[in-house]
């Protein structure tokens, strides 16, 4: 059920508005190392500036990791050199 609903990309059904809120609980307590009793035990307020920042801390962090793929691949990019100019009586 779980992995059905993480395929989704709209929420449908109650069911899914209940499992979209156990993965944003889910995530603020990955993001601060705390147990879902602790997050479940939070008021609103709190858990909603929570996942503002857990999702913001998520969204910069997949950002930056992009950037350093792209940039690996960049760096490994092999480049062919002409060193014809050697052979030449001139040189």
């Amino acid at each position: 059920m779980i992995q059905k609903f993480l395929k989704k990309k709209v929420i449908e059904t109650s069911d899914d508005l209940r499992l979209q809120t156990e993965l944003f609980a889910y995530r603020v307590a990955k993001h601060y190392n705390i147990s879902l009793m602790e997050v479940n035990q939070m008021d609103i307020k709190t858990f909603q500036q929570s996942l503002s920042w857990a999702l913001a801390v998520d969204e910069e962090q997949e950002k930056e990791s992009e950037r350093a793929r792209v940039s690996s691949q960049n760096d490994n990019e092999t480049i062919s050199l002409d060193y014809g100019f050697l052979n030449e009586e001139e040189f």
